[in-house]
Order: structure tokens, then sequence, then C-alpha cells
């Protein structure tokens, strides 16, 4: 049993997912027999009978080793209704939460070979867009590393590795139950399979992935600061635009798959001609359709209030010129906090609604509930800060707002 060198550092902590199975025990020897500092997360489903006797065997191999062993114990409700759905996000909730609060380098997981060839061949039969076939070495999730170590290391290898040095470990029996669809292909098919056709099927799977490099490379010149261009969206057909919303979805792993009805209802609406702005389920997140593009973002609605005087113009969210300073000439004192879309505003020499001058300069959606507007103590609204999609700021402008930080505002 080897990992890809140079894969994981000796001064670097991380974090292993461990089912007490083959595999992940495997691994965890393996870091131990080779100094890596890490520690162990460890979910008890209570799913099967083995379960607690599962956690009680871990939970003496890492005292026995000094492995600092993280544990959860869920339970299942008919509610939750898909099991599997249920167990990964109880999973990876549980190793975003121990990553936040540790600061590991990375989250190992135990994925081998024969789950890399099973998903691709999954892959294949459901004819999926996918952006990558097979399994990544390495990948991010909700901003956490996960890293795979062991995907060159055939199953049934790693058994051998944990028998050969009396390493403990379970077989779950519910992978033998061939009524579900992987577990049939994984013991009918893969674990077959000789150690050429692993390897015919890795070179397939190679090829298809140097394909899918170049095509994306075309799609990624359609997105532009995190933005589909509709321009160059609406010049593609459905199965072209497909493969370059799923290339876009992978911005935002966290994000669940839309199915193939819910992406060409989306792709008729970009010939609309109108601004369409929708709930993505389960999330704080929306789709946008408006000026130009197709965008994925949060509406933000923080509050805040900042006061500026005559003699303390400086504030890290602000870069106030103080050569241009205009206002100060008309009162000591202003107050910054997000505008109201009913006041009034002279744009452009006329005299006109917030909402209407949002309109005018084409301000995002998920910007308009935090826009800052300029005031005095009595309410009047003084300046409002202009939307420019490109802005070039010069040692000219008045007052440049970094939105990015009122987005951050707590």
């Amino acid at each position: 049993m080897k990992l890809k060198k140079n894969l994981l550092k000796s001064n670097k902590k991380y974090l292993l997912g461990c089912s007490f199975g083959p595999d992940s025990m495997a691994l965890a020897y393996y870091l131990m027999k080779n100094k890596f500092d890490f520690d162990i997360a460890f979910v008890n489903y209570h799913l099967r009978k083995e379960s607690n006797y599962e956690d009680r065997y871990l939970t003496s191999f890492c005292k026995e080793n000094n492995i600092k062993l993280y544990k959860k114990s869920v339970f299942y409700k008919k509610e939750d209704k898909n099991i599997e759905a249920w167990a990964r996000k109880i999973r990876y909730d549980f190793f975003k939460e121990l990553n936040n609060n540790n600061n590991y380098e990375a989250v190992l997981i135990a994925h081998n070979l024969d789950d890399l060839i099973e998903t691709y061949l999954i892959q294949k039969e459901r004819n999926s867009y996918v952006n990558y076939y097979g399994l990544k070495t390495l990948s991010y999730k909700e901003d956490v590393c996960y890293i795979r170590p062991i995907l060159d290391t055939r199953k049934k290898e790693l058994e051998i590795y944990c028998l050969k040095n009396n390493v403990p470990f379970n077989i779950d029996k519910s992978n033998f139950d061939n009524s579900y669809k992987r577990n049939k292909l994984r013991n009918e098919y893969v674990s077959r399979l000789s150690d050429f056709e692993m390897k015919e099927i890795l070179n397939e799977i190679k090829e298809k992935n140097k394909e899918k490099r170049s095509e994306n490379s075309r799609f990624k010149k359609m997105i532009i600061d995190n933005k589909i261009s509709l321009k160059k969206a609406t010049s593609i057909d459905i199965n072209e635009f497909t493969n370059l919303f799923y290339l876009y979805l992978s911005y935002f792993p966290f994000l669940k798959p839309f199915s193939k009805q819910k992406i060409e209802d989306l792709y008729s609406k970009l010939f609309l001609n109108k601004n369409i702005k929708e709930k993505i389920v389960g999330t704080d997140y929306y789709l946008f359709i408006e000026y130009r593009y197709l965008k994925i973002g949060k509406i933000y609605t923080n509050k805040y209030s900042f006061e500026l005087t005559k003699k303390g113009n400086k504030y890290f969210r602000f870069l106030v010129d103080t050569k241009y300073n205009e206002i100060f000439s008309k009162c000591d004192t202003i107050i910054i906090h997000p505008v109201s879309r009913s006041d009034f505003y002279s744009y452009k020499g006329e005299k006109k609604r917030v909402s209407k001058i949002f309109i005018d300069m084409k301000l995002p959606s998920s910007y308009r509930e935090i826009w800052p507007g300029v005031y005095d103590k009595k309410g009047e609204l003084l300046y409002l800060p202009r939307y420019m999609e490109r802005i070039k700021y010069t040692n000219k402008s008045f007052l440049i707002f970094d939105i990015e930080s009122l987005i951050k505002i707590k």
C-alpha cells in the first residue's frame, strides 16, 4: 500500500473520516506507522447491529495508539427519507464542524481504486453530466479540502494489508446485498476485474477527462466574474448549455445538481429578455437572470451605520478623498447606511426615486438591500454612489465604497 508522493505533508495535521471498514482502517494504520499527525472522525448511525461493536473497537484502537477520536451518534428518522443522502449530509457536516474548530490541512477520505471505477461506470451508465469522471484525489466542499490518498489501491489489497498488520476492521454485511445497484456492480463486476482490465478502464477515464478539460476551457470563457454571459449562453444549443451550467455549478459545490428539466426550463428563460430572480430551494441562494448575465448568489441584507466627520474621514471600509469632498462643505457629519429605495435623489440632472435609479444604473438585485447612501443628521440623502460594472477609480474619485466589506458586515 502506497500513497502518491508528496500528497501528504509530515508537518501538517489531518482529519481522517473512518467507518471502521478495511479501507479507512488501513489508511489509519498507514498514517500512524509513517508518523503523520492526524485525528479520526467516526459517525455511529445506529443503522446496523454491528454499529456499537465498531464504535467500541475503534475507540479502543484509538486509545491504544494515542489517536484523538471525535465521535457523533445519530439516529435515522423516517421523515429523512433517503438514508444515504441523510448519512452523507451528517458525515460531511461533522467533518466541516471539526475542520472549522481545528483548522486541519485537509480531511482524508479512504475511497479506493474500486470506488473510483464504480463511480465512473455509474456515471457512464446514467450518461450523467459531470465535470470530472471518476473521483478526484483532491477536491473542495464548502471551503474544506478533501484528499483521497489511496485511489491507486485496490480494495482487496487494503483488506490484505489490514490482515498482515493485525489491524482491526469490520465489513458491512449490507455491502453484499445485491438489491442495491452499486453493490451489484461492485460484487458481480468490479471486484472481479483483473489488474489489466482495471488499467484499461483507467485509461478510458483519463481520455474522457482530457476531453472534458478541453471542453471546459471553452466554456470557462463564457463565465466572467463568476457570472455566465447571456450573449454567450444564448449562442449555444441546450446540450452545450447543460455542460456550461454544470461547469458553473462546480463553482458552488455545496449546491445540489439541477435536474435536466430544470436546466431546460432555465435555458428557455434566457431568451425572454427580462430580469428573473428565483430562490434555489433549500438554500439561501438565488438564481438571477439580469443585465446580460446569469448568476447564482445571495441577496445581502446586512444592516450597518457609520458616522464620518470632517476631522475623522478615515474608515477602513471606505476610501474618502478629502480634496474633492464637497459634501463636508454642507455639513460637518455624514451618516452612511443602506439607502432607502423610496428616497429621492438627483441622478443625471433629474430627481428620481432610488428604486428607479437602481434600474437605470443596472445595480444587481443581490446588492440592493445593502447599497449605501450618504445622509446628513436630518436624514436627507446627500449622495448615492453610482454602480458601474467595471468602474476605474482615480485620485479624483469622491467616495469609494468597498461593497465586499459591506457584504461581510455582521
